[in-house]
């Protein structure tokens, strides 16, 4: 069963948790249909989710996963872990842990979606099941957890939240979010909510050129990246930048985080422009996200991950060699300028003023060299 499909059976079930406005944005059919085919670029790393499956190792399908994600869904990689391809799952109808396995090693992606009071028990099984997995980017309460159970705890970079209902733009500080929507205002161009399948052509072919732009070209980046699906997928909110011409220059994607049954923030998934666009574009599309977001009295926006950003390694027993090196990579200048601009990544999520919470790797060994290679491939690095 393809991810869209999965996603096509859980829309009926969606209008329960989202406001009544948005319960007319269906997923789209996920049968290739000529109009698609006559695009063209339906094989290019653009469409690379479109074509994949989700795997169960516990026979739970994704009817469960969404139940469990309504109800405990309350972190940034909450949606991926249930509708990334390639995942595998453990757990029953209590709450599980999604999972990759790759050249004998096997990485589990964020926090386990179940109750607090189950979680350390489900790791627990997983943990006898499957040979010494590592647990990759987790969250403070999850580290807790699996530091009593012998786990090394190191940082692996901030995410930041921004609390809506508080949250202001006025202020020297948040002079450039108001600065970047003046600019996009005045020179004609506009930002609206909308679909994706209904602008499809535009959006691969902003994704293709935007790619062209990255270190890593010739793939959709996935694990701790969730790659583009390129169909309306249930809650996933989207805001685009269009021209004066109406000519789509910039758009961002937003993931839904729930609690008990309703959504109660959005994380930020998906962000891209053409190549010439101006760089105000996401900020102005970020800003009136935010603001959109708090009229519906939205409770948070997370910014997603800041690799290696502010590692310390205070309080858990972490692995020192992984500590230096952390903090190396992320101010080396030669490794932000020619393979992952870490530093940059760090210091526009900074500038929002936002709550930043610490993200955990949790792992059986001291020594993780090997294994952190391998996760560098699993999520497509090379």
């Amino acid at each position: 069963m393809t991810t869209q499909n999965n996603l096509s059976t859980a829309a009926t079930n969606f209008s329960v948790v989202v406001p009544a406005a948005r319960e007319s944005v269906a997923p789209a059919d996920p049968s290739p249909s000529g109009s698609r085919s006559d695009r063209g670029g339906r094989n290019s790393p653009t469409y690379w989710a479109n074509h994949q499956t989700n795997e169960s190792s516990s026979g739970l399908g994704f009817e469960q996963r969404w139940q469990l994600l309504q109800q405990h869904g309350n972190f940034s990689m909450a949606y991926s872990t249930a509708v990334q391809p390639h995942l595998e799952y453990f757990g029953d109808e209590r709450g599980y842990i999604a999972f990759r396995r790759r050249k004998g090693w096997t990485f589990v992606l964020g926090d386990p979606v179940c109750p607090a009071n189950r979680r350390r028990e489900l790791m627990q099984s997983f943990i006898k099941k499957y040979r010494r997995p590592s647990f990759v980017q987790v969250s403070r309460d999850t580290a807790l957890d699996l530091q009593s159970l012998g786990y090394w705890i190191n940082e692996m970079g901030i995410d930041t939240e921004l609390q809506l209902s508080d949250y202001s733009f006025a202020g020297k500080e948040k002079e450039w979010l108001r600065y970047a929507d003046n600019w996009i205002n005045k020179r004609g161009y506009r930002i609206a909510e909308g679909s994706l399948v209904e602008q499809e052509a535009e959006i691969a072919e902003i994704s293709e050129q935007w790619r062209e732009t990255r270190q890593i070209k010739r793939k959709e980046v996935r694990f701790l990246n969730r790659p583009i699906v390129m169909a309306d997928e249930p809650g996933v909110r989207r805001f685009f930048l269009y021209d004066a011409a109406n000519r789509m220059e910039a758009f961002v994607f937003f993931d839904p985080m729930f609690v008990q049954g309703h959504i109660s923030g959005y994380v930020t998934c998906i962000k891209r422009r053409r190549p010439e666009t101006s760089q105000y574009a996401e900020p102005a599309i970020m800003k009136r996200a935010i603001e959109t977001f708090q009229k519906e009295k939205i409770g948070s926006v997370w910014l997603g991950l800041s690799p290696l950003a502010d590692i310390e390694n205070r309080e858990f027993r972490a692995n020192r060699w992984l500590h230096w090196t952390s903090r190396y990579y992320h101010s080396a200048g030669w490794i932000n300028k020619y393979y992952y601009n870490f530093l940059g990544h760090t210091q526009y999520k900074k500038r929002f003023r936002g709550i930043e919470r610490q993200t955990y790797y949790a792992s059986p060994v001291r020594f993780n060299e090997l294994r952190l290679l391998t996760l560098a491939s699993l999520c497509g690095a090379f």
